[in-house]
């Protein structure tokens, strides 16, 4: 047994620590291919040495055992005729001991054989070459296997039989014990063991066993050969891969960009588009309350000087008392123009709502529709953002002043609600009436007015959202308008 060897790791050993993340940091410098040839080299080698060394241990023991099986039928025949019978169980004469002693001692065929015994059951020696050794009782375990019909042999570097304790002879010898069996009858009446010399075994031993480990080297480097190159084109047609890989990439990364590029572009036309829209607006509005309503109010003035009343003048619901017939259609349509380009006016030019928030702009909308038709509107807001982008807020404050119009001219302004809610993903605004219901296609009123559902369609599909009319439940109209805010963010 050889002593075991502990390794203790000691805290802060920083020589180890060191020679440890240098072999980490190599390892990872090294690419995927050599890393895997590293690995498949360690996993062969090691695959085909074990391979190698039981091929050699076969050949090993299949040889001593031919060797073995030999000399036993050689014993078999030639020690078997030199055992007699007796009523004591078998013996070796004296003159079959002389004759086997001119065989086996001083022969040429000593010097291949060191010796020869012949057992008995109970491990006495019957015959010995050594003749030391006759008559003693040696019992092994060799000899009970021997006796039980098997052929027994082992290859010794060291020779020792002697009972003195002696220095043993440092040559190398086969031991073979092999059964002598009774003539005509399978029954083992004897063992005979011989002492071979192994030299010339040994080495056509190592001879056969280079040759296997010559072969196992040259089959291990065969299909390292192979492995590598099958690495090496793998290896190269990833690379040709990897290249069209990332010049795919770098192409679909580049017109990503570039996508991205024409959003921001599309994006800030639309926001520009939609400035621009309002500016138009309120200049035409400020044109329409400085110009045509100013020459209006004093056309009217003009109209409506004193004259002759006529009792039970119709003039009298329209004008001042003095009025003539003639002046009664003149002065109503002038007085119905006026009220309709007031309102006109007052529609499309918008209040400051540059520095306000989504909510406060909301609240305008709603507070100059009460202020302008007298009806009250329920209003509710939740979640909306205090930053949303001018043009958003813009388009949003057209969708609420839009369909509250809509509620009031066509529901008389009944049960008129504003819902804003907003998360996320996107801002919601429900406008509904308790009115008997309207399609917007076919009114006169939203073809003629400048701000129609239609144009509130166009402003809130500008900015990617969408328009639904549909029906309430309990009667009335809802007017639900959903705009996103990942492309609509301040």
């Amino acid at each position: 047994m050889y002593p075991k060897e502990s390794v203790t790791y000691v805290p802060g050993d920083e020589a180890a620590t060191g020679r440890g993340s240098w072999a980490i940091r190599f390892w990872h410098s090294l690419d995927l291919t050599t890393q895997f040839l590293l690995v498949a080299t360690l996993i062969i080698g090691g695959s085909m040495a074990i391979l190698g060394e039981w091929l050699s241990s076969q050949i090993a023991a299949n040889q001593l055992r031919s060797r073995a099986e030999s000399g036993a039928l050689y014993m078999e025949g030639f020690l078997a005729g030199h055992i007699e019978e007796g009523p004591d169980g078998p013996r070796v004469s004296a003159e079959r001991q002389q004759q086997l002693d001119r065989l086996l001692i001083g022969t040429d065929l000593a010097t291949r054989v060191e010796g020869f015994r012949i057992w008995e059951r109970d491990g006495t020696v019957l015959y010995s070459t050594d003749k030391s050794l006759m008559g003693k009782r040696l019992p092994s375990k060799d000899i009970e296997q021997a006796f039980a019909g098997q052929v027994v042999a082992q290859l010794e570097t060291e020779h020792d039989d002697n009972e003195d304790g002696g220095q043993p002879e440092q040559r190398p010898l086969i031991e073979i014990y092999g059964p002598i069996y009774r003539s005509n009858v399978h029954e083992v009446i004897a063992v005979g063991e011989l002492y071979e010399e192994a030299g010339e075994f040994i080495a056509q031993r190592d001879r056969v066993q280079r040759r296997t480990w010559a072969i196992v080297g040259a089959t291990t480097v065969a299909i390292m050969g192979l492995l590598f190159l099958i690495v090496r084109r793998a290896s190269r047609l990833i690379r040709r891969q990897s290249v069209t890989l990332k010049s795919q990439l770098a192409s679909a990364q580049a017109l990503a960009e570039q996508n991205r590029q024409l959003r921001r572009t599309a994006d800030q036309a639309r926001m520009d588009a939609s400035k621009s829209n309002e500016a138009l607006l309120n200049r035409i509005g400020s044109d329409l309350h400085d110009g045509p309503i100013q020459l209006l109010g004093l056309l009217i003035l003009r109209l409506g000087t004193p004259a002759p009343k006529t009792p039970g003048d119709p003039a009298d619901a329209v004008g001042p008392s003095n009025v003539t017939r003639a002046d009664i259609s003149p002065l109503r349509l002038a007085g119905q123009v006026l009220t309709e380009l007031r309102e006109l006016s007052t529609g499309l030019v918008l209040p400051e709502l540059e520095n306000m928030s989504l909510e406060a702009a909301l609240r305008v909308a709603v507070e100059r529709h009460e202020h302008a038709t007298g009806s009250i509107v329920k209003a509710r807001y939740r979640g909306l953002q205090k930053s949303t982008a001018h043009p958003l807020k813009i388009c949003l404050y057209r969708v609420v002043q839009e369909g509250l119009n809509n509620a009031f001219h066509h529901a008389a302004g009944r049960d008129q609600r504003v819902i804003a809610i907003a998360n996320e993903e996107s801002i919601t605004i429900v406008i509904s009436d308790g009115g008997p219901g309207f399609s917007p296609t076919s009114t006169t009123e939203a073809r003629r007015r400048p701000l129609g559902l239609q144009g509130i369609r166009n402003r809130v599909e500008a900015f990617a959202g969408s328009v639904q009319i549909r029906r309430r439940g309990k009667g009335g109209m809802q007017l639900v308008t959903r705009v996103p805010l990942e492309i609509n963010s301040a």
